[in-house]
C-alpha cells in the first residue's frame, strides 16, 4: 500500500509440490514486500522453500518466525506474541505482509492464532486458500475420500484424544500430523480391525516423499508431515 496501514494475508502454498500453489497466492506474494515464514526449530523454512521454487522472491523482506509446533504454554504464546509484533511493526509502516502457511490457513494452522491478535491490534488480515495437504495424499494414493455421496470425511489430529474413538466412526478417516504416532497408531487400528485400511504418505509432494499402501509396512516414526488416510 502506496499509504496507510498494511493488510496481512495468509497464503496457502499448498501441501509440497510447487506446482500446487494457486495462481491467486502467486499474486498474492508477489504483491507484498514483506514475505513472512515459519521457522523450525532446526532452521528450515520449509513453505518459503516451496513458494520460492514458484515465485521471485528478489528484492522482498524475507521475515523468518519461530514458531512452536508443541502443545498450548508460555513458550508457545511468547513466541506468537513476538511474531504478531514483527508483522505489525511492518503493517504499520504500510507493508503488505504475506504469511506463508503449509496446504492451507484455515486448517490447523498458526496463521489463524496470528490473524486473531492482528485483527485485535487494529489491522487488516485477508486468506488466501490452499490445496489441503490430505488432498494432496489422497491423489498420490489414487484415493476415493468420499466413495459415496452420503460418506463422511473426518478430519482428525492424529495427538488427539480422540483419535482412537475415531476408528469406530462411519465414513473415511484423515488423521494429519502424525509421524511421531506411527506405532500407536498401528496398535489402535490393528486393535480395531481396521489396520489393512490403513494408508500413509509422508512429505507429500516434497523431494523426500514415502509412500506406505499399508499402514503395517510403515515405521513407527515418521516425519512430521506424515497423513494417514483410514478408508472406510
Amino acid at each position: 500500500m502506496a499509504d496507510g496501514n498494511g493488510i496481512l494475508f495468509g497464503v496457502g502454498v499448498g501441501p509440497g509440490d510447487p506446482e500446487l500453489i494457486t495462481l491467486k497466492a502467486m499474486r498474492a506474494i508477489e504483491a507484498c514486500p514483506v514475505v513472512a515464514t515459519p521457522q523450525t526449530a532446526g532452521g528450515a523454512t520449509v513453505a518459503l522453500d516451496i513458494a520460492r521454487a514458484a515465485v521471485d522472491l528478489a528484492g522482498k523482506e524475507i521475515l523468518t518466525l519461530r514458531f512452536s509446533m508443541g502443545g498450548e504454554g508460555a513458550r508457545r504464546a511468547e513466541r506468537h506474541a513476538r511474531a504478531v509484533d514483527e508483522i505489525v511493526g511492518r503493517l504499520g509502516r504500510g507493508l503488505d505482509v504475506a504469511l506463508l502457511n503449509l496446504g492451507d490457513p484455515s486448517i490447523y494452522a498458526t496463521f489463524q492464532r496470528i490473524a486473531a491478535a492482528v485483527r485485535e491490534r487494529g489491522f487488516e488480515v485477508r486468506t488466501v486458500p490452499g490445496v489441503p495437504s490430505f488432498c494432496a495424499v489422497a491423489a498420490t494414493l489414487g484415493a476415493d475420500l468420499t466413495p459415496r455421496m452420503d460418506t463422511p470425511l473426518h478430519i482428525v489430529p492424529a495427538a488427539c484424544a480422540d483419535a482412537e474413538r475415531a476408528f469406530a466412526w462411519p465414513g473415511t478417516k484423515v488423521l494429519m500430523k502424525a509421524g511421531g504416532h506411527l506405532g500407536e497408531l498401528q496398535r489402535d487400528l490393528a486393535r480395531a480391525d481396521v489396520l489393512d485400511r490403513a494408508s500413509a504418505v509422508t512429505d507429500c509432494g516434497m523431494a523426500g516423499e514415502r509412500v506406505f499402501r499399508t499402514l503395517a509396512d510403515a515405521p513407527e516414526e515418521s516425519g512430521y508431515f506424515t497423513t494417514v488416510v483410514v478408508r472406510p
